[in-house]
C-alpha cells in the first residue's frame, strides 16, 4: 500500500513544482507541501509504535474531541466565507480533516462491540446518529464536501459488519428520492424501481408500505430542503452541474476551464509544465481541488489512467488485508480508511469533468493542503501499522 502512495506523491510534487513556478519561495505551494510532507513522514514513523488498542479504548474520547474542535471553529474568523479552521498564530488547522479518522474509530468501536449480538436496527440508528452530529456541524461551517465524507463512510462499514443490504438501501433511498423529485419523470421512474426492489426484498407488508410512503414524503419535501436548508453557493454548484454555461464567467467558470483542460490533454498530454490552461492561469484552483485538471492536460489520459491504477492497487490491498485480519475493530478501521480515500477520489475526479457538483474535496496524496496531507499520511501510517501487527 506504500508504493502507490510514493508514486502519487511524486506526481503531486512534479505538478506543484510547475504550478507554483512564479511564486516566491515562502508562498510556493510546492515548498509548503514539501514541509507538510516532512511532518507527514514524522507522523508516519511515529504511528508505527502506536498500539491500535489505544484507538479502540479511546475511540469515544477522540469522538468527543472531534465535536469540541469542530465547535471551536465557529468562534474563529471566516476564511473564504467558511469557518473551517482553527487559527494558531501563523498556522491554521482544519480539525474536520483529522476528524474523519476519529469518526472511523468511533463507528468501528460501536460495530466491533456489538459483534455476535447485533440488533441491526439499533446498531444502524446508533451509527447514523454518531455520524450525523459531526456531519451537521461541518455542513453548517459550511463544508458540504467533508459532510458528504462523514456520511459516506457509514455505509461500507455497516455493510462490512454484516448489516443486511436492504437496510442500507432503506437509508439511501430517501436521499435518492429527494434528488430525483426535482424532475417528475425521473421521480416517477425511481418510484417504479423502488416498488420493484421492495417487492423482491419481501419485507413485511407494513414495512414495505412505510418505506414507500417515507420516500414519497421525502420527494414532497424537496422544495423545502432546496429553499431552506441549502446555502446559496451550494445551490449554485448544483445548478452549475446541470448547466455549466448558465454562468460561464461566474459559478461555471472553473468547471468549464477544467473540462477544456482535461479534454485538450488528449491521450498523451501536452507535456509536464506545457499545459496552456494551467500555465496561463485559466484554472483558478489548480493546486488544490482541480489538480487533476492540470495532470489531465499535461499527462493526458495515460497519466490519469496510471494514477487510477495506483489508487486501485492501494485500495485493493487495504480491503484484502481487512478481510484477512481477524480483529474486528482493526478490520472495520481499514474499511473506514479505504472509504475515505475512495469517496475523495470519486468526488474529486467527478467534479473535475463536470459529472458531480464542485464540493471542495481534494484528491488524496495529490492536491495541495497541509491538514489533508497529514490526515492522508496518518491513514497510510495506521493502515500499515494494523497490517504489520495482525498479518
Amino acid at each position: 500500500i506504500i508504493l502507490p502512495v510514493i508514486f502519487l506523491l511524486g506526481i503531486s510534487f512534479i505538478t506543484l513544482k510547475h504550478t507554483s513556478a512564479d511564486m516566491s519561495f515562502f508562498s510556493s505551494t510546492f515548498i509548503k507541501q514539501f514541509i507538510w510532507f516532512g511532518l507527514g513522514c514524522v507522523v508516519f514513523i511515529a504511528a508505527q509504535w502506536l498500539r491500535i488498542q489505544f484507538f479502540h479504548e479511546y475511540a469515544y474520547h477522540l469522538y468527543g474531541l472531534l465535536i469540541l474542535l469542530i465547535g471551536l471553529t465557529y468562534f474563529m474568523p471566516a476564511i473564504g466565507g467558511s469557518q473551517r479552521w482553527l487559527l494558531l498564530g501563523p498556522f491554521s488547522f482544519q480539525p474536520s480533516e483529522i476528524g474523519k479518522l476519529f469518526l472511523v474509530f468511533a463507528i468501528a468501536r460501536v460495530l466491533a462491540d456489538q459483534s455476535g449480538n447485533m440488533n441491526e436496527i439499533k446498531i444502524i440508528f446508533i451509527v447514523l446518529v454518531t455520524a450525523a452530529i459531526p456531519s451537521i456541524l461541518v455542513f453548517k461551517q459550511p463544508d458540504f464536501g467533508t459532510a458528504i465524507v462523514y456520511g459516506f463512510i457509514v455505509f461500507p462499514m455497516l455493510y462490512w459488519s454484516g448489516v443486511r443490504s436492504f437496510y442500507l438501501f432503506s437509508i439511501l433511498a430517501p436521499v435518492i428520492s429527494i434528488i430525483s423529485a426535482f424532475n417528475l419523470t425521473l421521480f416517477s421512474a425511481w418510484m417504479g424501481i423502488l416498488i420493484i426492489i421492495i417487492y423482491f426484498s419481501q419485507p413485511k407488508i407494513i414495512t414495505g408500505a412505510v418505506h414507500f410512503l417515507v420516500n414519497i414524503g421525502c420527494g414532497v419535501l424537496s422544495p423545502f430542503i432546496w429553499n431552506n436548508l441549502l446555502f446559496h453557493h451550494q445551490k449554485e454548484r448544483i445548478l452549475t452541474l446541470l448547466n455549466p454555461m448558465r454562468d460561464p464567467q461566474g459559478a461555471g467558470y472553473q468547471v468549464i476551464q477544467s473540462i477544456i483542460a482535461v479534454g485538450s490533454g488528449g491521450l498523451w498530454g501536452k507535456g509536464v509544465g506545457e499545459g496552456t490552461q494551467t500555465q496561463l492561469r485559466y484554472l483558478p484552483v489548480r493546486d488544490t481541488d482541480f489538480i487533476i485538471s492540470v495532470i489531465g492536460e499535461e499527462l493526458g489520459l495515460l497519466g490519469i489512467t496510471i494514477i487510477l491504477i495506483a489508487f486501485f492497487f492501494m485500495l485493493y490491498w487495504i480491503t484484502t488485508y481487512a478481510g484477512i485480519i481477524s480483529n474486528r475493530f482493526s478490520s472495520l478501521t481499514l474499511i473506514g480508511f479505504a472509504s475515505i480515500i475512495f469517496i475523495h477520489l470519486i468526488v474529486n475526479f467527478g467534479m473535475t469533468v463536470g459529472l458531480l457538483p464542485v464540493t471542495g474535496l481534494p484528491a488524496p496524496f495529490l492536491s495541495y493542503g497541509g491538514s489533508f496531507l497529514l490526515s492522508c499520511m496518518f491513514i497510510l501510517a495506521l493502515s500499515n501499522n494494523i497490517i504489520n501487527h495482525h498479518i
